[in-house]
């Protein structure tokens, strides 16, 4: 094959050959840098799963008194579900509950209401999709996974009405992704 070839044709090969080899090693290189960029990411993802493993049943992860998620973890959960409804296109919310007048409450009040609401916050949400934590000494945060803005109004709504029954006074504030925003700052800020 090579034999009929003249010489400038067989240096023209080489170079094309040449030039081949340049461009598959550059390939190579390039795979290298992704290949070591994933590996960076897995170790961090293995990172924070030995966090969590570590974390749960701790404080870290549960509010000892309501047995809710801490503000910590609800926190990371909240982070963790935006990305995931940015990145997937669904939508979610967020309802707080805040204690009224918590500060002039007895401090049996105060752990009673606590324990009331977190008990019945977790009782109208829909598990495992839904979470409930402690955003403050007197406020919980609801987050409400893959539901329109409609249905979450709804459990809203429920909210509401739970605490009316049981003559619990709070104060119930609501966002929604991304119809009230798409920045997770401001939909925390919103409810809080």
């Amino acid at each position: 094959m090579y034999e009929e070839l003249s010489k400038e044709q067989l240096i023209q090969k080489i170079h094309e050959l040449e030039d081949e080899i340049a461009r598959l090693k550059m390939r190579e290189n390039e795979l290298e840098i992704l290949l070591n960029e994933y590996s960076t990411i897995m170790k961090k993802q293995f990172e924070v799963f030995d966090d969590f493993i570590r974390d749960v049943g701790t404080k870290r992860m549960i509010d000892p008194l309501t047995r809710v998620y801490s503000h910590e973890h609800i926190m990371k959960l909240i982070s963790y579900y935006h990305q995931k409804a940015f990145e997937e296109n669904f939508e979610y919310a967020l309802v707080t509950v805040r204690i009224n007048n918590f500060e002039s409450m007895e401090q049996i009040e105060k752990e009673q209401a606590l324990l009331s609401v977190g008990k019945l916050l977790k009782e109208l949400v829909r598990v495992p999709l839904d979470s409930v934590g402690r955003l403050s000494d007197d406020t919980f945060i609801v987050l409400l996974t893959e539901i329109s803005r409609e249905n979450a109004l709804k459990v809203k709504e429920r909210i509401e009405n739970a605490l009316a029954i049981r003559n619990i006074d709070c104060s119930i504030k609501f966002s929604s992704y991304p119809k009230d925003s798409t920045n997770l700052e401001e939909l925390v800020k919103k409810v809080f």
